[in-house]
């Protein structure tokens, strides 16, 4: 029997299936909060409200999941150091990834009088609309460091292979924040600084809840007398090479992820209010599809990175190809879904007949969206996973560059759709370059 045949015979399928199927419901549950966002502004009179959310979710997405480098980055430490059963360097590495979690937020509400500005501007939204975005902004930065101690506890929790408490933890939070949007949104009449004010409470109440659950992951998995490194072993300089050099490239890499996501708004903003709109929903609804697959994408990073860390490549391959057969059979059934609810989602989102039509005008690029970003997201999460950030690094910078600009200023003319057209590209362009490298590392045997 060939190397080959035993990659695709006796895979472990069930235990992707119970580490992903947890992470899939958690991760389409984080965007209901901006779908919730949407759907309720929606519904008001005007459109602006709708718009300001859009602008300004998208420049906090920018600001915050900048450093999603924090979940990704200690998934991928704890993993291996759990499968090469190195519990005082998981520790510490925890320790490490607490700290500089809390004091990025600090940095970035002490910058934000400079920050939210200039990002403003650069959406270029109308003023009307730039007033309101601002606001939103100054609300919602204030919690940069609740969230940011969130995300590496989930990458804590996803590391050790347990992909329930993040569940927990996040429909929680984001159960409450779509009970504080009926409430500061519908009832109080708050609009968008509803919105932000929801969104704020909920992500301090996520943190404190991730806490907690920490406290008891670390104790199942390492017993009741666990403690962190003392603050003088956490600020030792040598212990942060290995942490600097991996998080830095993921957070060049999802900078630039996000700044493609604000120059496809900004872009839309141009033509358009009605268009913005429209974007801001088909956005919404590719966020809720993308953290949908991203859960076989976890189950394929924590499920690599614990064995590599225990030096089991063969291990590692069938890790990958269960969950890649699982996501893309998960991809055609997300696709279907879009195609046969077509109507229903929109009529779901708006009731203003202009932003309806020209959603749908705009639908099919959704629908031909997940069966096109499916390699994508799990090669990210298998090479997360493996620690092979500054492979992910320069083929974003490829698909950045080299793809998605180029064929978007020799589309112009087409408006919209060559603005869609862009995005597609750019998401295969990032999933054939990794395919090519994992190839590569696979037959060359290279992945410790």
């Amino acid at each position: 029997m060939t190397t080959k045949t035993l990659y695709f015979k006796g895979l472990p399928h069930r235990q992707a299936f119970h580490m992903a199927w947890p992470m899939i419901i958690s991760n389409i549950s984080a965007p209901l909060m901006g779908i919730a966002d949407t759907a309720m502004l929606g519904h008001l009179e005007s459109a602006l409200y709708l718009g300001a959310v859009a602008i300004g979710a998208n420049i906090m997405a920018f600001l915050l999941w900048m450093f999603a480098f924090l979940r990704m980055g200690t998934t991928s430490f704890v993993g291996r150091a759990w499968g090469a059963g190195e519990n005082q360097h998981l520790l510490l590495q925890f320790g490490q990834s607490l700290l500089f979690a809390v004091s990025a937020g600090l940095v970035l509400i002490a910058l934000q009088w400079l920050l939210i500005p200039i990002a403003i501007n650069l959406m270029a939204p109308d003023p009307e609309i730039a007033q309101l975005a601002a606001r939103y902004c100054h609300i919602r930065l204030t919690a940069a460091p609740a969230a940011f101690v969130t995300f590496v506890v989930l990458g804590l929790l996803i590391g050790l292979q347990n992909t329930r408490l993040p569940l927990f933890i996040t429909v929680l939070a984001n159960a409450l924040n779509i009970l504080l949007d009926y409430l500061f949104i519908v009832r109080f009449g708050w609009n968008s600084d509803g919105a932000a004010f929801a969104t704020l409470i909920a992500e301090f109440t996520g943190c404190a809840i991730a806490l907690w659950v920490a406290n008891k992951a670390l104790k199942q998995a390492l017993g009741n007398t666990y403690s962190l490194p003392a603050l003088r072993e956490l600020l030792n300089l040598k212990g942060w090479s290995a942490l600097l050099k991996l998080n830095g490239d993921l957070f060049i890499r999802t900078a630039l992820l996000l700044f493609i996501f604000n120059f496809f708004t900004a872009q839309g903003a141009q033509l358009s209010h009605t268009v913005l709109a429209a974007n801001a929903i088909l956005m919404q609804l590719v966020l809720l599809q993308s953290f949908g697959l991203d859960g076989y994408a976890h189950a394929a990073e924590a499920m690599g990175a614990k064995a590599l860390g225990g030096r089991k490549q063969d291990e590692f391959m069938r890790a990958c190809a269960a969950s890649i057969v699982a996501g893309l059979g998960l991809a055609l059934v997300i696709s279907l879904c879009f195609a046969a609810g077509k109507t229903t989602i929109i009529a779901m989102f708006t009731s203003i007949h202009d932003v309806a039509d020209a959603t749908s005008t705009y639908y099919a690029w959704l629908i031909a969206f997940p069966l096109v970003s499916i390699w994508t997201y799990m090669l990210d999460g298998i090479f997360i996973g493996a620690g092979r950030t500054r492979t992910l690094l320069g083929t974003m910078v490829l698909s950045v560059f080299i793809i998605f600009f180029p064929l978007w200023w020799a589309t112009q003319s087409l408006g919209n759709h060559g603005l869609w057209l862009s995005f597609i590209i750019f998401n295969a362009s990032r999933g054939a370059s990794l395919a090519w490298s994992f190839y590569t590392l696979s037959v060359k045997r290279l992945w410790f």
